[in-house]
């Protein structure tokens, strides 16, 4: 199956998980992270469920009344058949579904994610090897070196910074560029974001 890779906004958007096993709680998790408005469903939820901040558990069977104005559904319980009828309730409610285990069911796929601040690394397999995609992660993540996020950050502060003070977008291009190297990753880890901004002045004539 071809997927087209898109990154989503859910914040303040209402996702349903229906079934508060591993794999539920696990998807509500990471919604929640992302600041959606998330509610999980499952009348034998455990307690596990209440410990996961900004999640609302729903203690009751399911009903398609509890899909009104998702945006998102997670289709999670261990009975198939309740699965489907769920992702097609979803559907008939404008929503956009991911059934467990399903991925031709599936409307989205929630990739792999290694992050530091605002980097992340994805990877997904279409929803058909979950396991693989997770590996593929460590490996691409794992040798990334620590504060990398701090880069990405300090990176942005000095981009609006050359917003301003240069007009041509290509050549703004040019000078990220040449920030964006393994040599200045190692100058801004080993000095802080001086070497950052020293480095710039030089690209950019600003004395």
């Amino acid at each position: 199956m071809k997927t087209f890779p898109i990154s989503l906004n859910i914040r303040g958007r209402r996702v349903v998980v229906v079934g508060g096993g591993r794999v539920g709680r696990r998807k509500a998790r990471a919604a929640a992270e992302a600041q959606g408005q998330v509610f999980l469903v499952d009348a034998d939820a455990e307690p596990a469920a209440d410990r996961i901040d900004g999640l609302t558990v729903i203690r009751q069977a399911y009903q398609p009344g509890l899909l009104e104005g998702a945006f998102l559904v997670f289709a999670c319980t261990d009975d198939a058949a309740l699965n489907r009828r769920i992702a097609a309730d979803a559907r008939s409610a404008g929503a956009l579904v991911n059934v467990a285990d399903s991925p031709a069911d599936c409307d989205f796929f929630l990739p792999a994610v290694w992050s530091d601040g605002d980097v992340v690394v994805a990877v997904a397999t279409g929803g058909v090897a979950p396991v693989l995609a997770a590996c593929i992660r460590d490996w691409i993540g794992q040798p990334l070196p620590q504060g990398i996020g701090r880069f990405a950050q300090a990176v942005g502060d000095l981009r609006r910074t050359l917003q301003q003070k240069v007009a041509d977008p290509a050549r703004r291009r040019d000078v990220l560029r040449q920030l964006c190297t393994r040599e200045m990753l190692k100058a801004f880890l080993a000095e802080g974001p001086g070497a950052l901004q020293r480095r710039l002045a030089e690209l950019i004539g600003d004395k």
